[in-house]
């Protein structure tokens, strides 16, 4: 039985975060007004960011199809699913100054590009990151099926997680951590093997063991249903530190030899982890104010 004082404090909340959304949309910078033609080169320069998105995913998959063993080419896949990060969250710019609608590009090729960039590319990038042919041991072929079955199960999520999106789009929340996050988790994790692999020359089945389990958990935090605020949320200063910072070394990624890559690798998956972690320490932190706010009534 709910009690009248429950009520009352329920709608007292909801009409506090009401309030607050209001306040955020009297803030919200509006574009200026442009003339026509400008308006039409912007939203030329935002299709074709989002097509090089595409691109990006498309020629990872075909690189790590080719030869799986090539670091090279592993090396670029992993950075090209970075460089499709960069494409998607810069694409908006100029569709925003254009005061772009969202049409069959924004809508459509937007998330077959994430599908293909942020699920397709990282899952078949995962499934072939180790042989499954011409295993030293038993081990490791174990260990290449399973690989296969986490990269299956992390496509999967993304879908799920994009068609979620599509259907329930937020200006201010993700449910789950959004796919691009994911993938820059995913071409982490292969940068570093990578790297433990060519440059400290490991063997090792620990490495791959401890990612294969990340991209597991990566996955699974795609499709749970914890909120995570999207970059269009008002910001402090530390969170727009924290995204320059991780704006910076995904570039650090991209354009870093393998010698040295290892630094940005590294700082990008601590920035990684940080905001997986965000999500549920955000949960916590609202159910403490919402109880408090009960209690109060």
């Amino acid at each position: 039985m709910i009690m009248p004082s429950e009520t009352k404090g329920k709608q007292n909340n909801e009409e506090l975060e009401q309030e607050e959304v209001d306040k955020e949309e009297e803030k919200k910078w509006e574009p200026p007004e442009l003339p026509r033609y400008l308006r039409i080169i912007l939203t030329v320069i935002a299709n074709t960011i989002t097509l090089l998105n595409f691109a990006s995913g498309v020629t990872a998959i075909i690189l790590v199809s080719i030869d799986p063993r090539n670091y090279l080419y592993a090396l670029w896949t992993a950075r090209l699913v970075l460089l499709a990060i960069i494409f998607d969250f810069t694409d908006g710019i100029p569709a925003r100054l254009a005061k772009k609608k969202p049409g069959f590009f924004g809508t459509f090729v937007d998330s077959a590009a994430d599908t293909v960039s942020f699920g397709l590319a990282p899952a078949v990038m995962i499934s072939l990151s180790l042989p499954i042919l011409n295993t030293v041991s038993t081990a490791h072929f174990i260990q290449a099926i399973f690989s296969i079955i986490v990269g299956l199960y992390f496509g999967f999520c993304t879908i799920f997680r994009l068609i979620r999106f599509t259907k329930e789009s937020s200006k201010k929340w993700f449910k789950g951590i959004p796919s691009p996050g994911a993938g820059c988790a995913a071409a982490c994790y292969i940068i570093i093997k990578l790297f433990i692999e060519e440059q400290v020359e490991s063997t090792s089945i620990a490495t791959p063991i401890v990612g294969l389990i990340l991209m597991i958990l990566t996955g699974t935090m795609m499709i749970v249903t914890i909120r995570y605020p999207t970059t269009k949320l008002p910001k402090n200063f530390l969170e727009v530190f924290l995204l320059g910072l991780a704006a910076v070394t995904i570039v650090a990624c991209v354009a870093t030899p393998l010698t040295y890559v290892i630094y940005p690798a590294a700082l990008m998956a601590a920035l990684t982890i940080f905001y997986v972690l965000y999500g549920p320490f955000y949960l916590v932190k609202h159910m403490l104010v919402r109880a408090k706010a009960a209690e109060d009534y």
